[in-house]
């Protein structure tokens, strides 16, 4: 079960890195014409966080593919009924999941960590409802730059001193991994930005 970026790595490392050719046009796909296709990446975004979530919640000792599947399925269902409003909610899960990284660091827990997540969570979610547009562009932006990121990644591990050279780069500076992943993921909001304009379109 995939439930890191290591094992996201062992994953792109066991696979063949012909793997990296539909990441590539996936994610090129993806930030270059997101928001044409926000509902199909707000329901695949549900999906991933109930894959995620759905073990974690049940924490079951066997079939964990299955409540992942199960969970990714009904969030993927729900948010596309409600795919609007889904938009409000998967920004305020985006800010909370902020949040509640940067507390973990500081060994926040208990109730004090869980009204602040509900406040963000509740304060994020009306910023997106005001903010759609915005949102449903950042989050294909990002979702993009992931599997574009990926697909290269998956490249990359085919020729081990390449991959020998950027792993060390990034295990040296803690910049490195988050700098590689939001290049393309701001080039690709702020020309989604300019295009929707470009059309008027409403999201």
């Amino acid at each position: 079960m995939i439930e890191s970026v290591g094992d996201w790595l062992v994953f792109l490392r066991r696979s063949d890195p012909l793997i990296g050719v539909p990441f590539l046009l996936g994610g090129t796909a993806l930030m270059v014409f997101g928001w044409r296709m926000w509902r199909l990446c707000v329901v695949l975004s549900f999906g991933l966080i109930g894959v995620a979530a759905a073990p974690v919640l049940f924490n079951p000792s066997d079939d964990r593919w299955f409540y992942a599947l199960v969970g990714g399925a009904l969030l993927a269902l729900v948010s596309y009924w409600l795919a609007k409003y889904a938009v409000s909610i998967l920004g305020g899960l985006i800010g909370a999941g902020i949040i509640a990284y940067l507390l973990a660091d500081m060994k926040v827990t208990g109730a004090p960590l869980w009204l602040t997540l509900a406040i963000v969570f509740i304060i994020a979610s009306a910023v997106s409802f005001l903010n759609r547009r915005h949102v449903v562009i950042g989050v294909t932006a990002v979702l993009g730059a992931v599997l574009g990121i990926s697909g290269l990644t998956a490249f990359l591990m085919a020729s081990p001193n390449l991959y020998g050279t950027f792993s060390s780069l990034a295990g040296t500076s803690a910049i490195v991994l988050p700098f590689i992943l939001l290049v393309p993921a701001v080039m690709s909001y702020f020309y989604q930005v300019a295009e929707v304009h470009r059309f008027h379109a409403e999201l």
